[in-house]
């Protein structure tokens, strides 16, 4: 057991909440400090899903061809403001790079180890009964309407049998036999036994918060002004007064790069922002998480109904949002799901934090050992949040790491 520490996690999220969990089952005293509801940001509206068969990077081989299609195209699932270039080109050009063979396959090697063990994790933090509530653990769905492979096709496939990873290419038939519902036009697939999602995105970060309350741990409701490191500890300076530690994980989405700028680092964050509809009346048109590969958007059943993701937009954070992108979702959810009558369909956008790597970033500041990072996580947050609290709690602890950290290092 760790010297017991007193340690502020800003953030809320299944991120932040993870840490939190972690660090207070090594016996810290640790305090939450999230401006809005605990779970209510952009853990909130997630695809629900996790895969850790498909955790590849976001950009891969070929991917500049792809994305230029996408961004002619107004239909398609990625749009960039032109008033956010300037600040995202840097991003971009970090992104095109990723997609070399060689920085592709490390940047898989690294979001591996990160997300594979979260099965067995969340079972340790939550316990068997909790973690059969919240989780469906029955596999998840890629499609197709190409029925023919690619030459990455083969290196991916080569890539997951290298890792362990299990999963079984389908043909049209097999498709129709695991989802009725999909539409006669997919030709083929690929399932992951392994993956699965959650009934409730916010009810997952909600159960991780009562274990963690059971352990002592506290939530404030403050936003975060400043950051002040100290020969002593940290102060942190928010809208409720200032509020001293030992140690502050800043677990804060996009907002961590305020508040890394105001330390003097600049993070390789974007704000990606993300939409999703969710319609009550059809929760049970598939029985997994779908994802159309080659539309990039995902439908997931919920507790409250099918939830449809997607959409990749680089734009200001507090811009209002973009309806047309919620309408290109429904537009795939009809193609994906024929004859199914949608009724009510409810509407979400969030910001997603993300990296040009599709790596997180899990590590301490390079000036003070006391103030660490764990943000970035992109569109793979309930997948990475179990080691990377993990991880956070053997930085803490003066531990070496038990995965190396230096993929996500500070950057």
């Amino acid at each position: 057991m760790a010297e017991p520490r007193t340690v502020a996690v800003i953030g809320g999220g299944v991120i932040g909440v993870s840490c939190a969990l972690m660090l207070a089952r090594e016996g810290h005293r640790v305090t939450v400090i999230e401006e809005g509801r605990i779970g209510h940001g952009c853990s909130w509206g997630n695809g629900a899903q996790y895969n850790v068969g498909a955790s590849f990077p976001m950009a891969y081989p070929g991917v500049m061809w792809r994305a230029l299609r996408w961004l002619a195209d107004a239909n398609g699932p990625v749009r960039l403001a032109p008033r956010e270039l300037p600040r995202t080109l840097p991003w971009l050009v970090r992104f095109l790079r990723t997609g070399r063979p060689g920085a592709w396959e490390a940047a898989y090697t690294a979001l591996h180890a990160l997300n594979a063990p979260c099965v067995k994790l969340y079972q340790e933090m939550l316990g068997d009964t909790e973690w059969k509530r919240v989780f469906r653990p029955n596999g998840a769905l890629h499609v197709w309407r190409d029925g023919s492979l690619g030459a990455l096709d083969g290196v991916m496939d080569n890539l997951r049998t290298r890792y362990g990873v299990a999963f079984e290419r389908l043909d049209a038939e097999q498709v129709r036999e695991l989802e009725l519902g999909l539409s006669p036009d997919y030709r083929r697939g690929i399932f992951f036994p392994g993956s699965g999602s959650v009934s409730s995105p916010v009810g997952l970060v909600e159960s991780l918060m009562q274990q963690a309350a059971a352990l002592g741990v506290a939530v404030v409701t403050a936003g975060v002004k400043a950051i002040e490191p100290g020969p002593n500890g940290v102060t942190l300076q928010t809208s409720t007064g200032p509020h001293h530690c030992d140690t502050v994980v800043i677990a804060a989405g996009i907002g961590s790069r305020d508040l890394a700028r105001s330390l003097g680092i600049s993070l390789s964050l974007t704000s990606e922002r993300g939409y999703h509809i969710t319609m009550p009346g059809i929760a049970g048109a598939i029985s997994r998480p779908v994802t159309d590969a080659a539309s990039a958007f995902v439908a997931t059943p919920l507790d409250e109904g099918l939830r449809v993701v997607g959409i990749a937009e680089f734009d200001a954070p507090n811009v209002p949002p973009d309806k047309r992108q919620c309408e290109k979702l429904l537009a795939c959810a009809r193609t994906m799901l024929r004859d199914k009558p949608v009724g009510e369909v409810s509407e979400w956008m969030g910001v997603r934090p993300s990296t040009p790597d599709s790596l997180p970033i899990i590590g301490p500041h390079p000036n003070h050992a006391d103030i660490l990072f764990a943000t970035g996580h992109g569109h793979m947050g309930i997948s990475g949040a179990p080691m990377t609290a993990a991880l956070i709690s053997d930085l803490v602890a003066g531990r070496e790491p038990r995965v190396s950290c230096v993929p996500y290092r500070v950057r």
